[in-house]
């Protein structure tokens, strides 16, 4: 019974969490507000729900993940190019995944648990090759190749170890990986997380403070808001929040939040890609996958 009680909060990533979609109720009274631009409807070999994306500026292609352990290459206008399901049962248990980064010449795809695996794109596979793929690969085993089976492991964290994540990142000229944890009923606050791209141990955890630029409401902190999606970019790490629609910019160099932007009309925002400066909202609205495209006004 509290499995499946569990799998109903997952379903919602909610985690006991109780959203309100407005921002203006949110912490920060001087939000910047975003504009949409443009809606696109998702249209992917499985009709999952999609919790993870990224967007490589030089492949032009985005990087894709729903919740049920498949992964997707998109072109730049999100019509998919190729597909593939990792088996969450092969070395350790990898539960629902939430985030989706390029890495390298590889797709990564993480779970809330901080499990992940990496995968490289390939074509032209042996059937030999084949064959070796589909024990770990439920589909796409012969466009897609687990070079090493270190490809998948789990972060260790310590500020938020009782607590899940949402999504995560990789800044290839720093060669780092970022996560954001979300609060729960032990932790009532969330932490950024960031691990070497290399042995993916972790180099450092803290909990971002509020910025000076930033103006908060009294007797009120940052603890409240809900990390679903993140996108990294030199200087500065974008956390998408599903609680008060807003998107913070923190500053790595200062570790503090600078900036906010909030945003409206989606229901479910659960994934944050960042392309031609414009902030692409993955969200499940109903049975459908959207995508709101927003910019700054």
């Amino acid at each position: 019974m509290k499995k499946l009680i569990f799998f109903v909060a997952l379903a919602s990533l909610a985690f006991g969490f109780n959203f309100d979609m407005d921002s203006k109720n949110g912490a920060i009274q001087n939000t910047k507000e975003l504009g949409l631009k443009d809606t696109l409807t998702l249209n992917l070999q499985n009709n999952n729900a999609i919790t993870g994306a990224d967007y490589d500026e030089s492949k032009k292609h985005f990087a894709i993940v729903s919740n049920d352990n498949e992964f997707y290459i998109a072109d730049e206008n999100l019509k998919p190019l190729s597909y593939a399901k990792h088996d969450r049962h092969f070395i350790m248990e990898m539960e629902a995944t939430v985030g989706a980064t390029w890495y390298k010449k590889e797709l990564g795809m993480i779970s809330y648990n901080k499990t992940f695996v990496f995968y490289e794109p390939t074509s032209n596979l042996s059937k030999d090759e084949q064959n070796s793929q589909w024990r770990h690969l439920l589909a796409g085993y012969d466009a897609w190749k687990l070079n090493d089976l270190g490809n998948k492991g789990r972060f260790s964290t310590i500020r938020s170890k009782q607590q899940y994540i949402l999504g995560w990142d990789y800044l290839e000229s720093e060669n780092k990986f970022f996560t954001a944890s979300v609060p729960n009923d032990v932790r009532d606050y969330w932490s950024v997380a960031i691990f070497d791209g290399d042995d993916k141990m972790i180099l450092e955890e803290f909990m971002p403070k509020a910025g000076a630029n930033l103006q908060l409401k009294e007797g009120k902190n940052l603890n409240n808001y809900y990390i679903t999606g993140v996108d990294v970019k030199p200087g500065a790490l974008y956390l998408l929040s599903k609680n008060f629609s807003t998107i913070l910019k923190l500053n790595l160099t200062t570790k503090e939040i600078d900036e906010a932007f909030s945003f409206s009309g989606v229901d479910n925002p659960r994934a944050l890609a960042i392309k031609d400066n414009k902030f692409y909202i993955f969200s499940r609205e109903g049975k459908e996958n959207k995508v709101f495209i927003f910019e700054v006004k």
